[in-house]
């Protein structure tokens, strides 16, 4: 239970959203937030097989030629978050806090975020990683978490990417980390077994909330309605 004097966190599923209109709905909420008329949102979400190039990401960071995309069904986008490449894939929770830090430091946001992450899997009898330089987590060597994040006037947008139960196939077309070696790997790889969204939606908001002070909002939506149970 949380504190009915905690400022309160709303919580949108999307389901499975195309990349692209991920992004105008996270601007229209990062907009509402400058103009000191939106709220502190958490959305979750699964994207169909996308790259994404975050600032410092480049060419040099696919495993083909970008024309090669489209043929494989992947869609490829150039953003404005921190990082380098990123795949997303059906399967793979996406979690994006659009929020207004009240502690103005991104190192204590991010150390946050990925210990929310460390607190799910730990559900599950795995052990988390963090790595020096190189936001993101790992479990047993392998990465099971990405992160990159855009930061506007202290109004945070974009997030994580944990791997649940995607095939992680659309890794294939990426250079993980920008490290050719890295080894990527999913939450129902390392448990043996697939794993419910559902669940693992409820305790990510559950620790989330928890880990930053706030009491969480639904809709009236019937996801939300499946995912307040027992938050």
């Amino acid at each position: 239970m949380f504190a009915s004097d905690c400022p309160t966190l709303h919580i949108e599923d999307w389901g499975v959203c195309a990349y692209d209109e991920s992004c105008l709905r996270q601007d229209r909420l990062v907009t509402a937030h400058l103009s000191a008329t939106g709220v502190d949102t958490l959305v979750l979400t699964q994207h169909p097989p996308t790259v994404t190039l975050g600032r410092r990401g480049s060419g040099d960071d696919l495993r083909c030629a970008e024309s090669a995309f489209a043929d494989r069904e992947v869609s490829l986008y150039r953003i404005n978050r921190g990082g380098l490449a990123t795949a997303h894939e059906p399967g793979q929770l996406v979690v994006y806090p659009i929020m207004k830090l009240t502690v103005k430091d991104l190192r204590h946001f991010t150390s946050e975020l990925l210990h929310v992450v460390i607190e799910l899997l730990a559900d599950y009898g795995l052990h988390g990683e963090l790595k020096a330089g190189n936001p993101g987590v790992w479990v047993n060597g392998g990465k099971i978490c990405s992160f990159g994040i855009a930061l506007k006037r202290w109004v945070t947008s974009h997030g994580i990417a944990l791997n649940l139960n995607n095939d992680l196939s659309t890794f294939d077309l990426i250079v993980p980390c920008g490290a050719a070696t890295e080894k990527v790997t999913s939450l129902a790889h390392e448990a043996g077994r697939q794993v419910d969204m559902l669940i693992v939606k409820r305790a990510f908001v559950h620790y989330f909330c928890r880990r930053f002070g706030y009491r969480p909002i639904f809709t009236a939506d019937d996801q939300y309605n499946k995912l307040a149970v027992e938050t």
